[in-house]
């Protein structure tokens, strides 16, 4: 294609000392298809299928506990590929990422790399042939499926028309010449492509060691992806059903592709990795297991986007290593360029969401090159944010049923509680602004180097606009985001006393009014429905938390007036140093001030702040009763920024 046939000369000349002062790295690049971390036993698989292969891979080298990918196929294959959140690269990326994207082929062929795909593509869009196929966007040569895996399922159900509907097919192509059709995928050729990709990519490697040439295998497997359904000679082998039978397939063809390595003798001069694009498989009868985690692919959850990882160099990268260091797979594209000679931040016009792991990946270094990582949606919308072991949801959605769907932002901590069922936002508060920060920067690397737009994902070529041209974009909505309004005037003398709930009224009025349009909220850092008991020297606030609380208590908070601070110690898992609180009156607003200790990244003691202003608000329409109000601000801390919002209650639970 013209819109790939510029390369950068003065960078070819740039990497040539340094590829010819060391031997470069074959890379095989072994990327299966909705695998949870339950089914590798390394990772403590559940149905007893051993998986011996992929294990001795995180033998000769890592075993990352915390590798983290996007949420679907499409976005998980964009960000290994290009090194960036999927999202950047277009508002419909399932229309294909245009030509402008450079992807790791590309970037590993200018360095002199061979280059081979052999499994599922599903990055071109519906209309790929001949356009957006792998050949075009760096691969010497392919064989595999241009998109999914269930549509082999299409021709044999009942209904289906061939005059009507297009037949899937398995492809193959080299680099100059049209893809052609090989076979019709259905059920008989999904049971055996990965088994035949395989075997192209031992022939690919062959090849390519005879004649000295450093490669590259990217072999995209379609299992455990649904239908799920094992290659002929593994069918009934585990006794585990057609999940069990599949993965015993997946070590079998990693095993071929990790011999042929051997049997020519280039083990210790070949990076391998083996990850999965997302978590585990939902939909039944093929259901994957995630794990220890909760959730399935196609959300945020970590069951969805934790999944198991496993990467070895032997010699350079040290052996027997277990991390639980942040890694996501946009680190891939950066630290497999900087391995084989390469500057993985050659280009001036985009942003790299990947980091370079190198250092890491060799020993050099403890900890890894990242401290977050987003989860975006197809629309560019923030769904979560991991800072260390940490999760903000900006708008928390599971499969599972939700027995608090009002509560849409939620802050979990992954150590203590890895299925993210304890909101713990109100108990950490400061963690808010560091997430907003994070958040917030990545809104504003939008304005400098714009989303790839609708219009450029359907047709190349896409000349992007100048840096700095973009328009402000919100990737997230939440209450305090807009500028609060005046403070209501004050009940003077208040008596705070009583049961409050936040939620409305009425929502929407007989005679059929619009309802307030749902916007996510932070609280006011004790819940949503509490009870006070106003002293005249002190104040006394009650929650339940834990439900069902037969044996659970209730929470308390106690603040005296007396100028006296008070110790309120609520346990969430971490039997730490309980916040501090003073109590001050600013004429009829109680001022209570908190002081949080928390353990940086040093595991040294340092102090958060959070402030609340409490009030009763005039009453101003039926049923003529005041309403709580707390003004909260979560002071800013590390990284984070001030975070501040208002919280309604109204008397009674309604």
């Amino acid at each position: 294609m013209v819109f790939k046939s510029f390369r950068t000369k003065l960078l070819l000349m740039w990497t040539a000392g340094t590829i010819m002062a060391q031997q470069q790295p074959n890379i095989v690049l072994i990327f299966p298809d909705n695998i949870g971390v339950g089914e590798v036993s390394a990772f403590g698989g559940v149905r007893g299928v051993p998986t011996p292969n992929i294990d001795k891979i995180g033998t000769n080298g890592i075993r990352l506990t915390n590798f983290n990918v996007e949420y679907t196929c499409v976005p998980s294959r964009i960000a290994l590929l290009t090194g960036r959140y999927a999202a950047r690269t277009g508002e419909n990326y399932f229309d294909g990422i245009t030509l402008w994207e450079e992807t790791l082929a590309e970037r590993l062929k200018d360095l002199g790399y061979s280059t081979g795909l052999f499994g599922k593509w599903d990055i071109g869009g519906p209309n790929w042939e001949g356009i957006r196929a792998p050949t075009d966007q760096g691969f010497d040569e392919w064989y595999g499926i241009p998109g999914t895996s269930h549509v082999a399922q299409f021709s044999e159900m009942p209904g289906f028309d061939a005059h009507l509907h297009p037949v899937p097919y398995v492809w193959e192509g080299k680099n100059g010449s049209p893809s052609r059709k090989v076979k019709p995928f259905d059920l008989n050729a999904r049971r055996t492509l990965d088994r035949e990709a395989a075997e192209r990519a031992v022939l690919f490697i062959r090849e390519n060691s005879q004649s000295k040439n450093p490669f590259f295998v990217y072999y995209p497997m379609t299992q455990l992806h649904f239908p799920a359904l094992p290659h002929p000679d593994k069918t009934g082998l585990t006794g585990s059903g057609d999940m069990g039978d599949a993965m015993a397939d997946v070590d079998h063809n990693v095993g071929l592709i990790l011999e042929e390595l051997k049997r020519l003798g280039i083990t210790e001069n070949t990076i391998v990795v083996w990850c999965s694009d997302n978590g585990a498989e939902m939909r039944r009868p093929w259901r994957g297991n995630p794990g220890p985690w909760r959730g399935y692919y196609n959300s945020a959850m970590e069951g969805g986007i934790r999944t198991p990882a496993v990467i070895q160099w032997p010699g350079i990268f040290p052996s027997n290593r277990v991390s639980d260091a942040l890694f996501h797979q946009t680190d891939l594209l950066p630290t497999l360029v900087a391995a084989a000679g390469g500057n993985p931040n050659q280009y001036k016009d985009r942003i790299l969401d990947g980091v370079n792991q190198l250092a890491f990946l060799k020993g050099e270094t403890k900890n890894s090159g990242r401290e977050s990582v987003l989860f975006l949606n197809r629309f560019g919308k923030i769904m979560a944010i991991k800072w260390q072991h940490w999760k903000l949801w900006y708008d928390f959605k599971t499969e599972l049923p939700d027995p608090n769907p009002e509560n849409r932002v939620r802050l979990f901590d992954l150590n203590t509680d890895p299925r993210e069922e304890v909101d713990v936002k109100d108990y950490y508060p400061w963690l808010i602004g560091i997430m907003d920060r994070i958040a917030q920067d990545y809104e504003k690397s939008l304005m400098v180097f714009p989303r790839v737009p609708e219009s450029a994902n359907k047709k190349d070529p896409y000349n992007p606009p100048p840096p700095g041209s973009g328009d402000f974009r919100a990737a997230y909505e939440r209450e305090d985001r807009e500028p609060l309004p005046p403070p209501s005037k004050a009940l003077p003398k208040p008596d705070f006393s009583g049961s409050w709930s936040t939620t409305e009224l009425s929502t929407v009025s007989v005679i059929n009014r619009k309802p307030t349009p749902e916007i996510p909220k932070l609280g006011s850092g004790w819940g949503d429905q509490i009870s006070i008991i106003h002293h005249q020297d002190r104040l006394q606030i009650e929650r339940v938390f834990f439900t069902p609380r037969e044996i659970q208590p209730l929470q308390h908070w106690e603040f005296l007036f007396n100028g006296i601070e008070t110790t309120n110690k609520i346990t969430m898992g971490r039997s730490e140093k309980p916040p501090v609180t003073s109590a001050s009156w600013d004429k009829d607003r109680l001022v209570l001030t908190t002081r949080y200790a928390y353990r940086n990244a040093n595991l040294q003691w340092e102090e958060a702040r959070q402030e609340q202003i409490v009030w009763l608000e005039l009453p101003k329409g039926t049923p003529w009763e005041p309403r709580l109000v707390v003004e909260t601000r979560r002071c800013g801390t590390l990284v984070g920024k001030e975070v501040i919002n208002r919280t309604y209650y109204s008397r009674g639970y309604r």
